[in-house]
C-alpha cells in the first residue's frame, strides 16, 4: 500500500498550484476540514504578543496549555498530554503500547493504518456499509473484536460525517475492558457536533482506563500549519507508555500560545458552532438538488458525496473543477470507497456558493 502524504490526504493546494499554475491564494479549499473563520482573534493576539519570548525553550511540562486544556474540558491536569497535532500522539499510542492487533472501522483516516503498520501492528478493518448510510452499529462492532488488542473510533468519523453516540461507545468500552483491549477515539472534529454531549467521551474515561481520547486543535480552531493537539487518559500505563516516547519540545511555544487562548475565547466558539450548524445544512440541501450527486447527512464540517453518474470519476471532477478555483478533496482512496465519492468542507456562504456555482459549470466543461 502507498502511503504517499500528497496522494493521502486534502489541503496540498502547494502540489495544485504547480501543477495548474494557479495562485495559492485563488483556490478555495473544500478538501481540508477547517472551521472557516480562520485562526481566534484572541489566539492570533496571543501568539503576536509572545514572539519576543521564542527565544527561550517551551515549558516542557506545558503546564500553561495543559491548564487551559483542563478549564475547558473539566478534566483533571494530570490526565493531559499535549502533542504536536493528534497525529503525533496516535503514533505514539501504537509505537509505544505496541499492541500486536488493531481493529479499524473503514472508511476513515489513514494515518491510523499507517501509524499502527509502521510499529509492526496487524491491523483487521471493519466495514461500514453504504447501504447503512456508513453508520457504525456498536453490536457489529463487539462481534468483531475478539482476538485483537486495541480498536480506533474516530468520532465523528472521517470521511463520512457520522457519529456513534456516547452511549454506544460505553458499550463497546463494556467489552473492551473485560478484554483488555486498549481503545483509542480521535475526536478531532466532535467540536462540530450540534450537541457535543451526545458523542464526547471524555466522560466516560473515569469509568475505563483502557481507553485514550485524542483532540485536535487543527479542525476546529483553525490552526493546522501550527500542529497541535492533545490526549485524555485516565491510565497511568498509556500515560506513561506514550511520555516514555515522546520527544521533549515537540510543541513549540507559539503553537502553546494559540492554544491557551483560543480555548479562551467564548465568542469565537459559539459564533464557530453556529456558522458550521447553518452552512452544513444549506450545502446538503444545496448539493442533493443535483441528480447526479448524493450527499450523506453529516454531523461534522464536512460532506462524503457519491457520484451517481457512472461517466464521472471523483478524480475527474476534481480537476475539473480546479479550473473554476475549487479544490475538493477524492475519497477515492480511503479504504471502503472507490472513484464515486468525493469530500467537500463546510465553509462559508461566499465559498459554499462558489462551489455550487462550480459544481454547475464543470457539467459543460
Amino acid at each position: 500500500m502507498c502511503f504517499s502524504k500528497s496522494s493521502t490526504h486534502g489541503g496540498n493546494i502547494y502540489e495544485v498550484s504547480r501543477e495548474f499554475v494557479v495562485k495559492e491564494k485563488d483556490i478555495v479549499d473544500f478538501s481540508a476540514n477547517i472551521n472557516p473563520l480562520g485562526l481566534s482573534p484572541l489566539a492570533k493576539k496571543n501568539v503576536v504578543e509572545r514572539l519576543s519570548l521564542q527565544r527561550n525553550y517551551p515549558d516542557p511540562d506545558y503546564l500553561e496549555l495543559r491548564r487551559a486544556i483542563s478549564g475547558y474540558l473539566n478534566v483533571p491536569l494530570n490526565d493531559i498530554i499535549v502533542g504536536n497535532g493528534a497525529t503525533e500522539l496516535i503514533y505514539l499510542f501504537f509505537r509505544s503500547l505496541k499492541p500486536s492487533s488493531v481493529l479499524i472501522p473503514i472508511p476513515t483516516f489513514s494515518e491510523y493504518e499507517r501509524a499502527a503498520r509502521l510499529a509492526g501492528c496487524k491491523t483487521r478493518h471493519f466495514l461500514l456499509e453504504e447501504r447503512d448510510d456508513f453508520r457504525l452499529s456498536s453490536n457489529k462492532l463487539i462481534r468483531n473484536l475478539e482476538g485483537v488488542e486495541a480498536v480506533v473510533l474516530c468520532n465523528p468519523n472521517n470521511p463520512t460525517g457520522t457519529v456513534l453516540p456516547k452511549q454506544e461507545i460505553k458499550e463497546i468500552a463494556h467489552f473492551c475492558k473485560e478484554r483488555n483491549i486498549l481503545m483509542l477515539i480521535d475526536e478531532a472534529f466532535v467540536e462540530f457536533v450540534d450537541d457535543e454531549s451526545y458523542a464526547a467521551a471524555v466522560g466516560l474515561l473515569g469509568e475505563f482506563k483502557n481507553m485514550i481520547v485524542i483532540r485536535a486543535f487543527t479542525k476546529f480552531f483553525g490552526i493546522p500549519g501550527m500542529r497541535l493537539g492533545y490526549g485524555i487518559t485516565k491510565s497511568v500505563k498509556i500515560k506513561e507508555a506514550i511520555q516514555s516516547f515522546k520527544e521533549p519540545w515537540s510543541v513549540n511555544g507559539l503553537a502553546a500560545a494559540a492554544g491557551i487562548a483560543a480555548l479562551g475565547d467564548e465568542e469565537y466558539i459559539k459564533k464557530s458552532k453556529s456558522i458550521i450548524s447553518v452552512e452544513r445544512k444549506y450545502l446538503l440541501e444545496e448539493l442533493s438538488k443535483f441528480s447526479w450527486l448524493k450527499p450523506f447527512s453529516t454531523c461534522a464540517n464536512f460532506i462524503l458525496v457519491k457520484i451517481l453518474d457512472k461517466e464521472i470519476s471523483s478524480s475527474a471532477l476534481r480537476q475539473k473543477l480546479i479550473p473554476f478555483g475549487v479544490l475538493i478533496r477524492d475519497a477515492s482512496n480511503f479504504l471502503g470507497l472507490n472513484n464515486s465519492f468525493f469530500r467537500v468542507a463546510v465553509r462559508d456562504r461566499e465559498d459554499n456558493d462558489k462551489l455550487i456555482l462550480a459544481l454547475k459549470k464543470c457539467r459543460g466543461a
